[in-house]
């Protein structure tokens, strides 16, 4: 066969194949955290053994996990903050400054590591500015439709060791 013909073949059978991902290998455990799931709980324990729910007692959200390696994260204040107009728009500085302080959410990519036991946040966008571009890892453990992860750091505002716990359930 002439070198044009071989290459053309070639050609042929690579634009032929079936596309494949430019997605590593799924590690081990890797599809169970895939999907979306809805918020049980966030419940710090701080070093003197007390509970904080800096969220409230009951706080709503959601985290996501998709096969090609993206992630998204959205919490609200329980209770929901509010403003008396009705609408952020009009709402006063005060009322502005509850509504942020409710709400948590930020964005990008995530990788599972090898054993499955630990994913870290790569994050693209934040509600929170300076977030963007930090790396957060977090211990993570998936039991049937149960997610739970939990991460450990000095929290800005009371410079206390914050050890996090997060429960999620699976979205059906």
């Amino acid at each position: 066969m002439s070198r044009l013909g071989s290459v053309i073949v070639g050609v042929l059978a690579v634009l032929s194949a079936a596309p494949c991902g430019a997605q590593a290998p799924t590690p081990r455990g890797g599809a169970a955290i895939v999907g979306t799931w809805r918020l049980e709980s966030i419940v710090d324990t701080l070093p003197d053994g007390s509970l904080y729910r800096w969220l409230g007692a009951r706080p709503t959200g959601e985290i996501r996990y998709d096969a090609t390696g993206h992630m998204a994260v959205q919490f609200m204040r329980d209770p929901r903050p509010t403003v008396a107009a009705g609408t952020a728009r009009q709402a006063t500085p005060q009322e502005l400054r509850v509504v942020y302080d409710g709400y948590y959410a930020y964005f990008g990519r995530y990788r599972l590591s090898g054993r499955g036991d630990s994913v870290t946040h790569f994050i693209e966008a934040s509600l929170h500015p300076e977030e963007v571009g930090s790396v957060y890892r977090r211990a993570v453990r998936v039991d049937g439709d149960r997610l739970f992860i939990t991460s450990q750091f000095i929290d800005a505002t009371d410079r206390v060791l914050h050890r996090r716990f997060l429960k999620f359930n699976r979205v059906r």
